[in-house]
């Protein structure tokens, strides 16, 4: 797996203790964090997919925001997710999921970090087969 950033030592601790595959990638000046075959709920037409994460350059004191999930996710039902835009990310098609905090879960400098944004991810997953 790439290294071509380092991750806080936090980070890196919650993603290992999560047993987590992953790697961070710089494409055009832009950090990006992608677990490799991240959990998907049932209903999905995947089990697993690669989740990548932008890392902002002020991070961690800003939010990451929204996910990325390659290869595309759709809900078995038939049911359209909304609110999503390809995008190429290293040679893959990614699928954005524009998805974003609100003011009553704003980030927390100090608090967030990659790993608390993968439960923001685990619930907007979960949140689409409810809608």
């Amino acid at each position: 797996m790439r290294r071509q950033f380092q991750l806080t030592e936090e980070d890196e601790e919650c993603l290992a203790a999560r047993g987590l595959k992953w790697e961070t990638v710089v494409e055009n000046n832009t950090k990006w964090l992608i677990v490799d075959a991240y959990p998907i709920p049932e209903k999905y037409n995947h089990r697993a997919a690669a989740a990548a994460l932008r890392i902002p350059p002020s991070y961690p004191d800003d939010q990451i925001d929204m996910v990325y999930f390659s290869p595309a996710l759709a809900l078995v039902s038939g049911k359209v997710i909304k609110q999503l835009t390809p995008l190429t990310l290293d040679g893959k098609p990614y699928q954005q999921w524009s998805r974003h905090r609100t003011a009553e879960n704003p980030w927390r400098p100090g608090l967030d970090n990659a790993c608390t944004h993968l439960l923001q991810v685990d619930s907007w997953l979960e949140r689409e087969l409810k809608i």
